[in-house]
């Protein structure tokens, strides 16, 4: 914890942060707060991850979820889908249903 504050504290002197796989050595409650600080800031973030439990339009709007796709082109989620995406819908078991696949 104490890294992470530190962490937030400097980001304070960038525009733009990228992390790599953020949520690797974090609680899946943790990482949903280290997005709610991030969103806090003014700074642009990138962050990946393979945990799936944070794709909820509880933290972020659909558009800014992003799919890096097998031929390597990256799509949001309202990319990949016919559907109109409401805030009620179930992100995470949607793409685990495969609603987003191209």
């Amino acid at each position: 914890m104490t890294l992470f504050y530190s962490w937030l504290i400097s980001l304070d002197k960038v525009s733009f942060v990228f992390i790599d796989e953020f949520d690797a050595f974090y609680h899946v409650d943790l990482a949903k707060r280290v997005v709610e600080e991030l969103l806090k800031l003014n700074v642009q973030a990138i962050l990946t991850t393979h945990d799936t439990t944070i794709m909820t339009n509880d933290l972020l709007r659909p558009d800014c979820y992003f799919v890096v796709l097998s031929e390597g082109k990256i799509k949001s989620l309202p990319d990949l889908t016919e559907k109109e995406l409401r805030q009620a819908h179930n992100l995470e078991k949607m793409y685990r249903a495969g609603a987003f696949n191209e």
